[in-house]
């Protein structure tokens, strides 16, 4: 899920105080910790924005380019994110809990339409 945002959400600091003020979901920037467009390394002091509705249900905001945004499903627990890596195990746990993370996702970017350009 990719939007384009107006001009003054340039910064994932003014992304969060709007989420902050449509949800009672935790809002966090966090060192990306997550793999999610398919890339197997992720980038070294790299941050996004997490939206956090339980331990296993979660998104993430990314910045792509200076105003355009990628919202991803994750698991926020660090613990939860790892156990979903490699594995059947993992496999069958992602499948549990990939429906509450694309509702999460899904909602954040709900949101962002209100701030998407026209």
């Amino acid at each position: 899920m990719v939007r384009k945002l107006k001009a003054e959400y340039n910064s994932l600091e003014r992304i969060q105080k709007f989420l902050s003020t449509k949800t009672d979901m935790e809002c966090s920037i966090r060192p990306d910790e997550w793999v999610t467009d398919g890339k197997l390394i992720l980038t070294p002091g790299k941050k996004c924005l997490v939206v956090k509705k339980s331990g296993a249900a979660g998104a993430k905001v990314e910045f792509k380019e200076s105003t355009i945004v990628a919202i991803y499903p994750i698991a926020p627990s660090s613990f939860i994110n790892s156990a979903t890596q490699k594995g059947i195990v993992a496999l069958i746990v992602h499948a549990i809990i990939s429906g509450g993370q694309k509702a999460v996702a899904e909602e954040v970017e709900n949101y962002l339409c209100e701030i998407q350009e026209s």
